[in-house]
């Protein structure tokens, strides 16, 4: 399971009532050895891209039904724990939780007899069936609806997915059963009785207690039930402890990014991996330089403001428009470096660039290593198109694809593999914006038809691993000079999943078990929204408008 518990608060976690600040912390201070994570309507955006896409103008949707989007939508991509704001972390859940777990899915079962479980905590392994089948029903239910029909929506789509999906079925009935009554103890019994004639009835041994923050406050007294567990009432969060506003739209420097004038389509998915996620950020790039003839030069660049430009990807050229220009702020992650084709990019000028503008997220070891070891900091970041989203199962995902840059690949495959779709990269044409629709286009077939997926080439292989989608890789057919410049290209690639020579075509696993990315994914994330903060980038958009929760029709 990776150790990380997602929770949210919609207005951010220092502005919660605070039942849901106290709940909150529990979570955090009984698991110091779990990534604890309260998202808000500008961080949820981030690593959801479901709901960086879902029209909230058109729609009326409640914050609770938010929260069941994001819920599975998270789960889906990392995995990890669900847990709502007003549940209480009773017990550390190393203590219970592993036993459970082995079907890779928990959640508390019947709240009541028409629900088969509770939602308010879940745990799963990312790309779980349980949760990859709910998630899909829960897009379809919202792809052409504008509210939601029930108040328990989400609950119904599950029901729903065991009646229709055999392998799910008997997954949630192998999974151990712990009732949601403990967990719903305290409010059965009162959070503001009086805990000497309550408390005795409370089974303290219970994992977690679901509460509500819809209280009378003026009523909780000291020695209720509901101070007994989350203690005595706090001040309430100092003003510079509350969120922020939104910085003004004309504070917001305008961002520069990378076009390409190649017929390589792999540069044009790396383009798209960072257009993509930028706009997780609500970030839309106005300036486009060519990554290897304008990064200098830097036409029509307001030379009195700094822009911000994220670099990334394979820069090919042994060029004069190397290092960039002083009015663009770079971004390193995903950098790649190949010194025998582009020795100017390790040239002095270039290395005190670097160092100037540390640390240097690389795209892979080499880069990494070859940076070090000339006194520059930098580290393996790996590459963005390792951020595309998880996809969702779909009947139509049932082709094979062969990609590569020429049709050797194709002719070497065994005849059992059966019928496949050939795809080359290579286009014939250097105009960006119609290679990137091209790229577009063609990340949508691998997202939305693809079985398998044989390749020889790395931005085919990363894309479709961070899609969830089973890749066979190999290297190139090379002289052995080539393969050695391949290994380095591939240096980070290697180490999620086994690239296979021709000559061992009788060796390959034609059914591989996609690796687990999320750890990867997290860290690309998280090391953009860091860096955007610093260039005051980081609140450019939030999730809304957020309907009121009288929207939701009544339980």
């Amino acid at each position: 399971m990776r150790k990380v518990i997602w929770t949210c608060w919609f207005q951010g976690q220092t502005n919660a009532p605070e039942l849901a600040r106290k709940c909150l912390l529990s979570w955090k201070d009984k698991n110091p050895g779990w990534d604890f994570r309260c998202l808000d309507a500008r961080t949820a955006l981030r690593y959801a891209p479901f709901l960086a896409n879902f029209d909230l103008n058109s729609r009326t949707v409640t914050a609770a039904s938010l929260s069941d989007i994001l819920r599975i939508s998270l789960l889906h991509e990392f995995g990890g724990v669900w847990a709502d704001a007003t549940v209480f972390c009773n017990r550390p859940i190393d203590d219970w939780l592993p036993p459970l777990f082995g079907e890779g899915f928990f959640a508390f079962d019947r709240p009541t007899p028409d629900r088969m479980l509770s939602s308010w905590f879940l745990a799963a392994e990312p790309g779980c069936p349980a949760i990859a089948e709910w998630a899909r029903a829960v897009y379809d239910y919202w792809s052409a609806r504008e509210t939601a029909d029930d108040y328990f929506w989400f609950h119904r789509l599950f029901q729903g997915v065991c009646e229709s999906n055999l392998r799910v079925a008997r997954l949630w009935e192998r999974v151990p059963k712990i009732s949601a009554d403990g967990p719903h103890h305290i409010q059965g019994l009162g959070m503001l009785s009086d805990a000497a004639q309550t408390e005795a009835a409370v089974d303290w041994s219970t994992p977690c207690f679901k509460l509500t923050h819809r209280y009378d406050h003026a009523a909780a007294g000291p020695d209720c039930l509901l101070r007994r567990l989350i203690g005595p009432s706090d001040a309430p969060p100092r003003d510079e402890e509350r969120q922020g506003s939104e910085a003004p739209a004309g504070d917001t420097p305008a961002l520069a990014s990378l076009s390409v004038s190649t017929e390589n389509l792999g540069d044009h998915i790396q383009a798209q991996a960072g257009l993509e996620l930028l706009a997780r950020f609500g970030l839309s790039p106005r300036i486009f330089l060519d990554r290897d003839f304008e990064l200098r030069s830097a036409p029509g660049l307001d030379s009195e403001r700094s822009h911000p430009i994220l670099l990334n990807g394979w820069f090919k050229r042994d060029s004069p428009e190397w290092p960039p220009h002083p009015g663009l702020e770079p971004i390193f992650l995903g950098f790649h470096i190949r010194l025998f084709q582009s020795p100017s990019l390790m040239s002095e000028e270039s290395l005190a660039y670097y160092r100037a503008h540390r640390p240097i997220g690389c795209r892979d070891r080499h880069t990494a290593q070859l940076l070090s070891a000339n006194g520059v900091e930098a580290y393996e970041s790996h590459c963005l198109t390792l951020t595309f989203p998880r996809r969702v199962r779909a009947a139509s995902q049932s082709e094979v694809f062969v990609v590569s840059r020429d049709e050797r690949l194709s002719q070497a495959l065994p005849a059992p593999l059966g019928p496949f779709t050939s795809i080359l990269h290579y286009t014939g044409d250097t105009d960006f914006a119609r290679n990137l629709a091209r790229a577009r286009k063609l990340l949508g077939a691998y997202r939305d038809r693809a079985r398998l997926i044989v390749t020889s080439l790395l931005h085919c292989a990363m894309p479709a691993l961070a899609m969830g989608i089973p890749v066979v890789m190999f290297y190139p057919l090379n002289s052995p000079e080539g393969h050695a410049s391949d290994r380095e290209r591939f240096s980070s690639l290697e180490r999620l999943l086994r690239i296979w020579r021709f000559d061992e075509m009788d060796k390959v696993d034609w059914s591989p078990v996609p690796p687990d990315i999320g750890a990867i994914k997290l860290a690309l994330i998280d090391d953009l929204a860091a860096r955007l903060e610093t260039m005051g980038l980081g609140r450019a958009r939030k999730l809304g408008p957020i309907a009121e929760a009288s929207a939701l029709p009544a339980p």
